[in-house]
């Protein structure tokens, strides 16, 4: 007869211990959070946009010669996603399964990312980082995008670089490369940073094979992706696209003008709500001078990270005023950049590591060089600080290094205050992006959810869904039997179309005289639209339907060719042939 001993808590009256209850209970709550926040906000501009540029591709048209616009690279990886929604449910709900879609990749990602940097770091300080630099999104938006997809890839790239140090791995040197291919090919423009990333990233580890590996992996994708937009598109079109590009004026700024617009940004720090993190500034450069006062710096950075999370998700929420330059997780990470940088530099002076200065400078060069090209060539301005989001590389490493000082702070290996304090950054990205729907007056501010089309299960304000439904129908009645269209101002009305898309570029406004091609792209193709759809948005930005077309070549086009136009209230303007 076989006999065991009674274990702890196998004894009689021995309370069972809650961690595994506590773990199930957290990832459902968690899911119920992640599931509402992905309900939140809806716009016929930006997210309809992005996931217009991948249904577009996913029918058939081509990047840089169909579809005129470099934004439209950043799309690739959703449009395997898009051509399976759209062939298995059409276009209901598309924006809604989009942001799913995304959140399995970013998942992806960041089980990589926190892998990466376990090589190096603990598992605690990995994931907190991990989660606070990708939450980072431009503008909000948990979508497939060239605004998305190179945060993924600044941040995946920066862990890559931490793991193949440490290990010469061939597999992070791979990794690596497909990062930095992955961010030069949805967004070519910041091809500066990636190629900096990858550069430093080789140069730091020893070995011939994983820098030969690193190379290869990332020159052989960047040319199979150049080869296929060029055999597909050719040469012609694209060189079109590029021309087209740089004619369009967008608000007229020069790089230089955008960049003092950028810097500007940070002139918030002279109101009063932010005085207090200034102060916590102070106090964290006070706690610098000695090394035994690790508890100074380390509580002071996380007081302004409190602090400056409060103001944000105050603002957002309606309890406190709405600063000038807006509220954005884009901002609040630029904040967080700042404010973090202190206290690592100064712990890196002290208490040197080998290998940590370098983590820090090679995330710092690429996120740089990144945040400034964002700044120097967006149209968001100030409004969105979307350059802040270009940081995640440099974020994550500065978050992984103050959350391991911070839980240095006491012996104690189980001190949940010290857990807690030490996952500060990730909670205050986290509670930004549960807050901050992009373009809405704050998370718990929209009531109204659109019931149909392809914004079907978003909530959003009672106004935005109205004018949405309205599009939504107007485009889908206009286009019935399949009818081509074109539309001005609302480049995600096209989810609502059930004829092709007769245009050149998805985002098509006033570009005055740049426009143009847009002439040049019809005769090219012969594909001419049935209807045309111009919102009373866009005619109001353009100062009006006559002033409009008497700077803009297709504008004026549209007004002889198509004089058939009756106004739908709460759309705008519908312009067809007799």
């Amino acid at each position: 007869m076989s006999t065991r001993t009674q274990t702890d808590d196998e004894a009689v009256g021995a309370p069972r211990r809650p961690g595994r209850v506590l773990v199930v209970a957290g990832t459902i709550v968690l899911a119920l959070v992640l599931a509402w926040r992905l309900t939140l906000g809806a716009s016929a501009e930006d997210d309809g946009h992005v996931v217009a540029l991948a249904l577009r591709l996913s029918r058939g048209d081509s990047a840089l010669g169909d579809e005129m616009n470099l934004q439209a690279t950043g799309s690739f990886l959703a449009v395997p996603f898009v051509w399976v929604w759209d062939h298995v449910v059409g276009t209901t709900g598309i924006v809604l399964a989009s942001r799913v879609w995304f959140v399995a990749v970013a998942a992806v990602v960041s089980v990589v990312t926190a892998r990466a940097l376990r090589t190096r770091y603990a598992a605690g300080p990995a994931a907190v980082a991990t989660v606070a630099a990708l939450l980072g999104l431009p503008y909000q938006l948990p979508l497939i995008s060239y605004s998305s997809v190179p945060v993924l890839a600044l941040v995946l790239a920066a862990a890559a670089g931490i793991a193949l140090r440490e290990t010469r791995s061939s597999t992070w040197a791979a990794v690596l490369g497909a990062a930095t291919a992955m961010g030069v090919v949805s967004s070519p423009q910041l091809a500066p940073a990636f190629v900096l990333a990858l550069a430093v990233g080789v140069m730091r580890v020893q070995g011939t094979r994983p820098r030969v590996v690193a190379l290869a992996t990332s020159g052989g994708l960047v040319a199979v992706a150049a080869a296929w937009v060029l055999l597909v598109a050719g040469p012609t079109p694209v060189a079109d696209t590029v021309r087209y590009l740089l004619e369009v004026r967008g608000d007229g700024l020069s790089p230089l003008g955008r960049l003092r617009r950028a810097v500007g940004t940070y002139e918030m720090v002279r109101f009063p709500l932010y005085w207090p993190l200034l102060a916590c500034l102070g106090l964290t450069a006070a706690g610098c001078v000695r090394r035994e006062w690790r508890a100074v710096r380390v509580g002071a950075s996380a007081g302004g990270v409190a602090w400056t999370t409060a103001v944000t998700v105050a603002a957002a929420l309606g309890y406190l005023p709405q600063l000038w330059f807006g509220n954005t997780v884009a901002a609040l990470e630029s904040l967080l950049v700042v404010i973090l940088l202190l206290p690592v530099l100064a712990e890196l002076h002290w208490s040197r590591r080998r290998g940590d200065i370098g983590d820090l400078v090679a995330a710092a060069l690429p996120a740089l060089v990144a945040a400034t090209v964002v700044a120097a060539t967006t149209n968001s301005g100030p409004r969105y600080s979307v350059h802040g989001a270009a940081l995640g590389g440099l974020l994550l490493v500065l978050v992984v290094q103050w959350s391991t000082v911070a839980g240095l702070l006491v012996t104690e290996p189980r001190s949940r205050a010290i857990r807690a304090l030490a996952a500060l950054p990730a909670v205050a990205m986290a509670l930004g992006l549960l807050s901050l729907p992009f373009d809405e007056p704050g998370s718990l501010r929209v009531d109204t959810r659109i019931a149909t089309g392809p914004w079907a299960g978003l909530v959003t304000t009672a106004d935005r869904a109205s004018g949405i439904t309205a599009l939504s129908t107007t485009v889908a009645d206009l286009t019935r039997g399949g009818r081509p269209v074109l539309l001005l101002g609302a480049s995600g009305g096209y989810l609502a179309a059930n004829g092709p898309m007769a245009t050149p570029s998805v985002w098509l406004e006033d570009h005055g005289a740049a426009n143009r091609w847009v002439l040049d792209w019809f005769a090219r193709t012969g594909r001419t639209p049935d209807v045309v759809v111009v919102t009373a948005a866009a005619d109001a930005r353009a100062g009006g339907a006559a002033a409009w077309a008497g700077r803009d070549p297709l504008r004026a086009w549209l007004a002889t060719a198509y004089p058939v136009q009756r106004v739908v209230p709460g759309v705008g303007t519908v312009l067809e042939r007799r």
